[in-house]
């Protein structure tokens, strides 16, 4: 067995080796360190400003975002309550109307009422509103702006203002009155919950559902908005509910607003927006219509995709177009949007707008039930008008028979009388019946009327009497 020799000298060698190894490896560690230690720094000091910068920004946001809010919400509550006092103050002027006698006070309470309404049209058009739940209170504050503009230039003219025109404003007033009660009853309830209209639409998206349903009894379904429009015969005949005059077939709404563009307003320069849809009786595709001088509102049917209402406004001034003209273009444009055979069976000028009614005419047979009327500005020389809710609810193919000569007929006009015109008709009863009749246009000398006679049992199945009113003729 070999015995190991191991000196003194060798051992202490090894130890003074591993000492500088030692110190070899901690020198280079420490040299590490040193080479880290502004690299850290660097990134801590970046992450520090980053922070800093983030938390600045989320701030400036932040207080921006609450600024934005905040005015946005002054807009809002201002222009409701400026609405609802107006439509206050409308209620005011329209309730002290009847007891006016001077043309002066007539003139300035018109003036006042035209401005209210101008006022509440403002508030509806900035409120974020369910546009479907305001349409028809739009459409008639502007046109009891549009009768006070018509009866304040009548004054100015020295023409006096009939009675039944008068009565008007008492048809206006009790209108006016059913949507203040409704406002201030909603304005009340706002005000007891604190209602914010922006955090309300932050989570509605089809408009402010909170404020649009307790705004839903301005709708025509729910208020009786009185006629202004100078109607001929048969014009209001909307008995049944059942939607027989359109396609089954649904359009896209992409499709809608094409028809309004290449059709509608073809050769038009227009801007198009899509607002809330209906989804009455007669479903519709809702949209502003832009043009370089007028906004109009326009409702495409979902079935088939025809124009079911148009709403504009007239400019003022004097008539350029003439009564045929007007005529004319009423039936070219309906029959270039998609309404077959359309006829003007009636005419009436009030002021500068021409109101054409015109229904299908087939094998010489008027359809009455299937009218739709247009509005013609014939100072601009535009159609500004146009509603097919008798078409979109009637309008089928007929099977029509006339089993009693029309000599025959005519002996039930009694005597003393001058036949204007005779006309084949189909027309609707008040229960909603459809027969076809003879139409007498004749005058006594009482004044003019129109007869109806059934043309299957040879009875007078309905008479009317034209009555002019300041040149406004109604059939009563």
């Amino acid at each position: 067995m070999k015995k190991k020799i191991v000196s003194e000298d060798y051992e202490e060698e090894k130890k003074e080796k591993r000492s500088n190894v030692n110190m070899d490896k901690n020198t280079k560690k420490k040299s590490n360190a040193q080479k880290a230690m502004p690299v850290m720094i660097v990134v801590i000091v970046s992450l520090v400003i980053i922070l800093i910068c983030t938390l600045i920004a989320y701030y400036q946001v932040n207080k921006s975002s609450k600024q934005n809010a905040n005015i946005l919400e002054g807009v809002y509550t201002s222009s409701y309550y400026s609405m609802v006092d107006n439509v206050n103050n409308l209620s005011v002027d329209l309730a002290k109307y009847p007891n006016l006698s001077t043309k002066q006070a007539k003139l300035s309470t018109m003036a006042d009422m035209s401005e209210d309404c101008s006022y509440i049209l403002a508030g509806l058009s900035v409120l974020p509103i369910n546009q479907e739940n305001v349409v028809s209170a739009t459409k008639f504050f502007n046109q009891v702006n549009g009768v006070c503009q018509a009866y304040t230039k009548a004054l100015v003219d020295n023409k006096m203002l009939s009675q039944e025109e008068e009565l008007v404003f008492d048809k206006i007033g009790l209108v006016v009155g059913k949507i203040k009660t409704n406002l201030n009853k909603q304005m009340d309830g706002m005000y007891d919950t604190n209602f914010n209209f922006v955090d309300a639409g932050i989570f509605d998206n089809t408009g402010m559902n909170e404020l649009s349903s307790s705004m839903g009894d301005m709708t025509s379904a729910n208020i009786d908005y009185p006629a202004m429009i100078f109607d001929g015969p048969f014009s209001t005949a909307l008995e049944t509910k059942v939607v027989k005059g359109l396609p089954k077939e649904e359009v896209s709404a992409e499709q809608a607003q094409n028809y309004l563009r290449d059709t509608v307003f073809a050769g038009r320069k227009v801007q198009i927006t899509q607002e809330t849809d209906s989804n009455g009786d007669i479903s519709t595709y809702n949209f502003l219509v832009k043009t370089d001088k007028k906004s109009f509102h326009a409702q495409v049917s979902k079935r088939g995709g025809l124009l079911i209402t148009l709403s504009g406004y007239a400019e003022g001034g004097d008539p350029i177009m003439g009564e045929e003209e007007a005529t004319n273009m009423a039936a070219t444009f309906a029959n270039n949007i998609g309404f077959e055979n359309m006829q003007a069976v009636w005419l009436e000028v009030h002021e500068n707008v021409a109101y054409v009614n015109l229904a299908p005419v087939i094998d010489d047979i008027i359809m009455y039930p299937d009218l739709v009327k247009v509005k013609v500005d014939l100072t601009s020389q535009e159609i500004i008008g146009y509603e097919a809710v008798n078409y979109a609810l009637n309008h089928v193919e007929r099977q029509v028979e006339f089993n009693v000569e029309i000599d025959k007929a005519e002996e039930l006009l009694g005597f003393d009388y001058e036949i204007l015109k005779t006309s084949k008709t189909v027309i609707k009863l008040d229960s909603g019946k459809e027969i076809s009749a003879y139409e007498f246009m004749l005058e006594r000398i009482d004044g003019m009327y129109f007869y109806y006679i059934d043309a299957t049992n040879c009875s007078i199945a309905k008479t009317m009497k034209l009555v002019s009113i300041k040149g406004v003729k109604k059939l009563v």
